[in-house]
C-alpha cells in the first residue's frame, strides 16, 4: 500500500512559529491534510516514519508470487499492472510454470489477442 506525502508550504505565523502543512495521498487517491504542525510534531512523524520504514525493511519478507510479478511488471515496464485484478490472477497462477520473462512475453501476446 502506497501513500504519498506533498509538502503543501513551510513557513511562519505571525507569533513566529514555524509551520508546515502536509497533504497525504492514499492508495486509492483520497486526500487528507494535516494542516499547521508545528516543527516538533514534524520531527517526531519523520521519527515516526523512519521506525516504520526500518521496521518493514527489516522483516518483510516478499511473498514469492509477489515477487514474480514484480519482475513480470519490471519487464513489461508497465507498473499500472500491479493494480490490474486480472493480471494479478494471472501471474499467481503461472508462479512456478513461467519464468518471469515467458510470462511477460506471453501476457503481451494473452492481452493484445
Amino acid at each position: 500500500m502506497s501513500r504519498h506525502v506533498h509538502i503543501d508550504a513551510l513557513g511562519r505565523i505571525p507569533s513566529g512559529t514555524a509551520i508546515i502543512t502536509l497533504a497525504i495521498c492514499g492508495p486509492r487517491g483520497g486526500m487528507r491534510a494535516v494542516e499547521d504542525i508545528s516543527i516538533d510534531e514534524a520531527e517526531k512523524m519523520v521519527t515516526q516514519l523512519q521506525a516504520a520504514v526500518a521496521h518493514v525493511r527489516a522483516g518483510a519478507a516478499i511473498a514469492p508470487v509477489d515477487r514474480y510479478m514484480q519482475d513480470v511488471i519490471d519487464r513489461l515496464a508497465d507498473p499500472g499492472l500491479a493494480l490490474d485484478p486480472s493480471f494479478r490472477s494471472w501471474c499467481a497462477g503461472n508462479h512456478g510454470l513461467l519464468s518471469p520473462r515467458q510470462a511477460a512475453e506471453r501476457w503481451c501476446c494473452w492481452h493484445v489477442a
